[in-house]
């Protein structure tokens, strides 16, 4: 009976110590009545995810480049995964719809300037019915079809929106760009609109540097992100460090995930890319340029529809071209890495729209051999 008793105590001991040993990796946390996760830079028990590849849909052949398809952008996916790749440049149509196994079906979206014309998308993406939504600020309007490319419908807008992302319970996720003559940057102001497109709430605000030749101005733009799971909005913004802010579909702040991290240096080949950057402008215009010592704590995100994000660092992997991703679960704790190739940061309001998670394959740009994008679809282990 006593040695039972002490196995049993043991025992108690071996499980009090493993719990006490994982929850000093995460920090739960409340922050004027709002729930913080801090993650520390390695969990108990570090997963590591790996992707299968499925097939690869060349976007520079020939074919689709006859067919008008210049400078993939971004895509979403339909209800049944059809996939749809939109361009910014095109002299035909703009939204280039391919089945679930990657054949070609058809293209619609026509370039122009009548009802159910596009100009110039600077978004696309499918409402909680079916039906695809192509944001064109230059006209300051949406435009709506099925997933057949018939135009269905559109919204004339009060004001330029960027990154229009529809929302399932009928809201609107949308930026709009401000200037600010007096200062060496501009910004971009992120908000929750209903349906008739007013403000809900503020999500955030992102800036980017211009040259400027009264102030001094960072060569590097801070990085960050906007991606939509089934429940929430995810906000990411470097300037407030490696953190997350979660917010519902009616704006509410839920969550704040943060992640300790370590610096990474910038490295002598990044920055004489920065330099080369600016190398052309003129001297009193150089000589306002602040150059960074290290690297932003990420580059982009996305999440999947459940809520899980993936959070691309500039840590390369072992893999030349890819970098690390951090893999948060849905309740924001940090439990793994996965290695994907650099789909491209090309802006902040249109990061997410360039790798996306659903319906449990995971789907990216990258460039092939000659330089051109083509889209890899895989699935996640």
């Amino acid at each position: 009976m006593a040695k039972s008793a002490y196995l049993m105590m043991v025992a108690i001991i071996i499980v009090f110590v493993a719990c006490h040993k994982e929850n000093r990796q995460v920090e739960h946390l409340m922050e004027n009545g709002v729930e913080v996760i801090v993650n520390h830079p390695q969990p108990a028990k570090l997963k590591t995810f790996e992707l299968d590849q499925e097939f690869v849909i060349d976007l520079s052949s020939k074919d689709l480049i006859d067919r008008g398809l210049a400078e993939p952008a971004g895509i979403d996916i339909d209800s049944v995964g059809n996939i749809f790749v939109w361009s910014q440049s095109s002299n035909q149509n703009y939204v280039f719809k391919f089945n679930s196994t990657g054949a070609f079906i058809s293209s619609f979206g026509r370039t122009g300037q009548g009802p159910g014309e596009v100009r110039f998308p600077t978004s696309v993406g499918f409402d909680s019915n079916d039906e695809l939504m192509v944001s064109d600020p230059l006209q300051a309007k949406l435009v709506f079809f099925d997933t057949n490319g018939t135009f269905l419908k559109q919204h004339i807008l009060s004001k330029r929106l960027v990154t229009v992302l529809p929302l399932k319970n009928g809201n609107y996720f949308a930026g709009t760009q401000i200037s600010n003559p007096s200062e060496a940057f501009n910004s971009i102001v992120y908000n929750i609109y209903d349906s008739g497109f007013n403000i809900i709430s503020e999500v955030g605000r992102g800036k980017y540097y211009k040259p400027n030749a009264e102030k001094d101005f960072l060569a590097m733009n801070p990085t960050g992100f906007v991606c939509v799971s089934s429940s929430y909005v995810f906000f990411g913004d470097s300037d407030k460090g490696y953190e997350i802010e979660c917010f519902d579909k009616s704006g509410k702040l839920k969550r704040i995930i943060r992640k300790d991290f370590i610096s990474i240096r910038v490295s002598g080949k990044f920055k004489d890319a920065l330099i080369e950057k600016y190398s052309k402008f003129p001297p009193e215009i150089l000589n306002r340029v602040i150059y960074p010592d290290n690297l932003p704590p990420f580059q982009t995100g996305f999440t999947d529809e459940d809520g899980r994000l993936f959070i691309m660092t500039y840590e390369e992997s072992a893999i030349t071209g890819q970098y690390w991703h951090d893999v948060f679960n849905k309740e924001g704790i940090f439990i793994g890495r996965l290695s994907i190739g650099n789909y491209g940061t090309y802006g902040r309001s249109r990061g997410p729209l360039f790798t996306m998670f659903k319906g449990e394959r995971i789907y990216h740009f990258r460039e092939n051999l000659d330089g051109f994008r083509e889209l890899v679809v895989c699935r996640m282990k």
